[in-house]
This record gives structure tokens, C-alpha cells and sequence, in this order.
């Protein structure tokens, strides 16, 4: 699960023909002050449908700043609502927006974020987002989708999160315009939300290559491809060490940790503890090859059946790049890898997310995609 789970949900709602209020699933609200509109009385009804709602800022950048700063109101809002997405707010909200939000929606399942600064920039709009998160009790799903937020406040924050979450998603939109990216994500406190966390389901920690614009030559934002993700260190260690531990690792059913460089060795280790995992997604370092990542793997049990790998090139595979050399998948490898893993369908493969592969089992026969 990536940044494409916020996309779906509102290219979806965009495409669908207008319904009565009583009949509507889903509210999407843009807004161009922080006061929030009232609801009409047939979505109070018991009868009602209503259980998402999607809040967009439509604030215009030169106001913004002053906005934060003047009385706002949050209506009463409908008790059915399980879902809540906020997206857009660049500069993050008002002190006790949040809070008050929560207030109004106190039986949250579902909390997407998107391209926001969640804890704004004063202390006072940091504790507003740590109130407004423990407060949510009955959380399963959280989706932090470049959330930017200043350091200290990731380890507040996921030490206030429901501990009976389900599953946690945190994924960024690579910048290469932008030199300190990697260091932004504040990876140390990221892998927070997953140590000790006993209970979750589906895991992704990830950063998305950006969309390709041809026509753009002069942003480099829509003109170059590919990603960087978290190298060696503290981060990376702390972050295989939560995923062996049994309590995490042993009842995940997703897990796509690619933000995250592991050595070949660390993903043996999570691969032997992850041992209900059905979607695997994982980077890791490759100084020769492919076929020395699936000689590492053909000795193990696994349940995955979506196997997903952003290869990190050492010298010599980047030499063998360099001259040409192809360096992907061969059947016959792939083969030898599913007669252990029984259940694999499709494996994906990638160097830092360009020069993409992907093979999919069809009646026991190994396809490439093109």
C-alpha cells in the first residue's frame, strides 16, 4: 500500500455522479478558511450512508499565515463518519483545530494525511496534533502521506498512537531538488512507530519515485527519475531488530519497508520472522546482482505471493550497468525461487525504482510483463 491508496479514493470520488445527502458515502470539502461548513440535517439521520470525510485546503498561500492566526468553528459533524482525510494543509492548522476536529470525531477507524505539515510551526500546533491522536482510541489505520514534521515530533507522536492499530503507512514523494530530503524524513524516529508495536497487519515505510514530466525540461522535479533511501546506520539496525522481534513481525500479513536499505543478511533475518507476510516490499543492496539476492533467498520458507525489490547498486553492478550488461530476472531463477516459495504470483524489481521488471506466475508458468 502506497501514496496510489489516497489517489484511488479521490479519483474515485471525483468520478462519481452526484447523490442525495442522505444517500452520499463520502464528503469532500474544500476549504479556503479553517471554519468548517455545517452539515444538513439528513446527514444526522440514522438512515444516512455518510462515513468518509475528505477536508482539501483551498487556502490561497498569501493568506494562509494569517488565517492560523483567527477564530475558526467546527460545526457539529456527523457521528457515522469512520473515516477522515486532511490534505493540502501546507502550513499545518490553528491551535486546537485539531483538537477540536477530534472532539467532533471521537470513533475514528481510518486517518489519512497528505501533503501537509502536520505539527505546523509552533509548539503550540505540535501539542494540538499530539491531543488531537490520543485522543483517537479506536484507530485501525493511519496514513501519513508526505507529512513533514519537525524533529522530536515523529516519537511524541507514535508514542501517542493507539496500540491496537492495523495498519501504519508512512510514504514520501522523492525530491531531488532537494539535498537534506532523506535527512527530513527523520528516519530514526520513523522506525518509532514500529518498535515494540504488537498487533499490526500491514506495514509500509516508503519513498515513491516521482512522476515523470517529459515536457517540464526546466523543473527538475518533473524531469529526473529514480529515488535514494536510508543507508547504513542506527536507523536501519533498529528498524530489522523491531521486525524480528515476534510480537511484530510474526503476525504481519503486508510488509513493505523499502524507505529502508537492508544488507542481504537483514533481509534473511526479516524474511525468516516475517513469516505470514503475503506482500513483501523491501531495498536492498546488491554489489553483483539479482541472482545473489535470490540465492540468499531460495534457502528460505516464505509465505509471500507479491515479492517487491528496489535493488541499491554496489561498484561492480553499476560498472555492469555502465557497459551495458542486462541485469534483471531470468525464468530459470525465478522458477528455482517458487518451487520453495510456494505461493509467489509476481515479483517486481527495480534499481532505486527505475529500470522496472516485473514478472507474474500464471499456471505455474513465469511471464514477463511488458
Amino acid at each position: 500500500m502506497t501514496s496510489e491508496y489516497l489517489d484511488n479514493r479521490t479519483a474515485s470520488l471525483s468520478t462519481q455522479s452526484p447523490v442525495p445527502p442522505s444517500q452520499a458515502r463520502a464528503a469532500q470539502i474544500p476549504l479556503q478558511t479553517f471554519t468548517l461548513p455545517t452539515f444538513p440535517p439528513e446527514a444526522f439521520s440514522s438512515a444516512t450512508n455518510l462515513n468518509s470525510l475528505i477536508l482539501t485546503s483551498d487556502i490561497k498561500l498569501d493568506e494562509y499565515t494569517t488565517l492560523l492566526t483567527q477564530p475558526f468553528t467546527i460545526p457539529s459533524l456527523p457521528p457515522t463518519i469512520k473515516a477522515l482525510t486532511l490534505e493540502l494543509f501546507s502550513l499545518g492548522y490553528p491551535p486546537s483545530f485539531l483538537t477540536q476536529l477530534g472532539d467532533r470525531l471521537k470513533a475514528l477507524k481510518s486517518l489519512t494525511l497528505y501533503s501537509q505539515l502536520l505539527a505546523g510551526t509552533t509548539p503550540e500546533s505540535r501539542d494540538d496534533a499530539v491531543t488531537f491522536i490520543t485522543a483517537q482510541h479506536e484507530l485501525q489505520e493511519l496514513h501519513l502521506l508526505d507529512v513533514f514534521t519537525p524533529p522530536g515530533f515523529w516519537t511524541r507522536f507514535a508514542g501517542a498512537l493507539n496500540p491496537d492499530l492495523k495498519f501504519l503507512e508512512l510514504n514520501y514523494t522523492f525530491r531531488h531538488s532537494d539535498p537534506e530530503f532523506l535527512k527530513s524524513l527523520q528516519a530514526g524516529e520513523v522506525v518509532r512507530f514500529v518498535k515494540g508495536r504488537k498487533g499490526l497487519l500491514g506495514l509500509t515505510l516508503s519513498v515513491s519515485a516521482p512522476d515523470v514530466v517529459p515536457d517540464d525540461e526546466d523543473d527538475r522535479e518533473g524531469t529526473e527519475v529514480g529515488v535514494l533511501v536510508v543507508g547504513e546506520g542506527g536507523e536501519r539496525e533498529a528498524l530489522v531488530d523491531a521486525l524480528v522481534d515476534p510480537e511484530m513481525g510474526g503476525g504481519l500479513v503486508m510488509c513493505d519497508v523499502s524507505m529502508f536499505e537492508l544488507s542481504l543478511e537483514e533481509l534473511g533475518r526479516v524474511v525468516d520472522a516475517c513469516g505470514m507476510v503475503k506482500v513483501l516490499g523491501v531495498s536492498v543492496w546488491l554489489e553483483k546482482g539479482w541472482e545473489e539476492l535470490l540465492g540468499k533467498l531460495v534457502g528460505r520458507d516464505s509465505a509471500v505471493e507479491m515479492l517487491e525489490i528496489v535493488g541499491v547498486p554496489g561498484v561492480e553492478l553499476v560498472e555492469k550497468m555502465k557497459g551495458g550488461e542486462m541485469v534483471g530476472l531470468s525464468k530459470e531463477w525465478l522458477e528455482k525461487l517458487a518451487r520453495k516459495w510456494k505461493g509467489l504470483k509476481s515479483v517486481k524489481i527495480s534499481i532505486l525504482r527505475t529500470k522496472m521488471e516485473q514478472w507474474v506466475n500464471r499456471s505455474d508458468v513465469w511471464t514477463k510483463m511488458t
